[in-house]
């Protein structure tokens, strides 16, 4: 089996959709590029891996190269293509017709990959051939071992994005509240430009710069999991509408890679896991004091999420039913 798939380096979907489990993937040849021509393909490629739609190529090409030289177009999805109108992007999606792009590669692949049930159920209006493989990390290899910072205080821990800052303003209350406990507030993946929405979630998440702040500005994706190391307790808030429902669980699962306990919106994608769920904003302020006055509660905690994760969205399980459905195809 030869795989030609196509990403940007610095893609973080990239990396988890595709880069890492092509590269643990067993198959015969694999060319990871952001670049396509008929110069590759003349070289012979069973399948053609990418994530979403090609932007700098149009369909009709992708198409007319698959007749020619007789791959498979295998798409994958981890998101929704239709945003709420509060997304930052929203806009940018209207204008230049993104979910239109996104559908379209749908309704031309051979097979269409995607993280969970909800989302299938959405791609399989536009192709019935649709496989779901969850998100994985390979817990102990590479970035995605135990090793953490020691640390006086415990450390509250938040990474994302400049598109999480409705779901980082859910902690301004509950975190006014903590300011008399042992806590640091840990933020990653600051953007210098995306500044003034950083600005506002910074404020928000270290109490205007009291909760004895770290914050790491963003990392490559090979590294991005440096912060981590300097974490106890993952804070993963989150807006409840249908664009967030169709996003992985990702964050809950890098939290469990450091065996820390995860605090988190009772919402999809989060559900089912063996979590400290909020139901009701008072419960941020509840779980934040007692696994932060608890230590054997917060190992307790992390240590039963790392053995779920490491079960259920098992790395080396969901690749190999990868492998196997690459091979159908062919």
């Amino acid at each position: 089996m030869r795989i030609l798939a196509l990403t940007s380096k610095n893609s973080g979907v990239g990396y988890h959709r595709i880069m890492m489990p092509i590269v643990h993937m067993e198959k015969d040849y694999a060319l990871i590029t952001d670049t396509i021509s008929e110069e590759v393909l003349e070289k012979g490629y069973d399948i053609l891996f990418i994530n979403r739609f090609l932007s700098n190529i149009t369909l009709n090409q992708i198409l007319e190269w698959r007749t020619k030289y007789k791959f498979k177009l295998v798409v994958d999805n981890d998101d929704y293509w239709h945003l709420e109108p509060s997304h930052q992007l929203y806009e940018r999606y209207k204008v230049n017709n993104i979910p239109e792009y996104i559908i379209n590669y749908l309704i031309e692949a051979d097979l269409c990959t995607c993280t969970h049930s909800r989302l299938a159920d959405e791609i399989y209006q536009y192709n019935k051939n649709v496989v779901i493989l969850p998100n994985a990390l390979p817990y102990g290899y590479e970035q995605f071992n135990d090793e953490k910072i020691d640390s006086k205080l415990v450390r509250l821990f938040w990474s994302g994005s400049g598109t999480h800052k409705l779901d980082i303003a859910i902690l301004k209350n509950p975190l006014k509240r903590c300011s008399n406990l042992p806590i640091r507030s840990v933020i990653a993946g600051y953007n210098d430009q995306e500044k003034p929405i950083w600005d506002t979630m910074i404020s928000t998440f270290t109490l205007g710069l009291k909760l004895n702040p770290i914050l790491y500005k963003y990392s490559d994706v090979i590294n991005y999991m440096n912060a981590y190391k300097d974490s106890d307790i993952g804070l993963v808030p989150l807006v409840d509408n249908k664009f967030n429902s169709m996003k992985s669980n990702l964050k809950v699962l890098e939290i469990a890679s450091k065996k820390n306990p995860a605090i988190v919106s009772c919402v999809n994608p989060y559900l089912d896991m063996p979590v400290n769920y909020v139901k009701k904003q008072s419960d941020w302020y509840k779980h934040i004091k007692d696994l932060t006055l608890d230590k054997s509660m917060r190992e307790e905690s992390g240590n039963n999420l790392f053995e779920h994760c490491s079960k259920v969205f098992n790395f080396n399980d969901i690749n190999n039913l990868r492998a196997e459905t690459f091979k159908k195809i062919i």
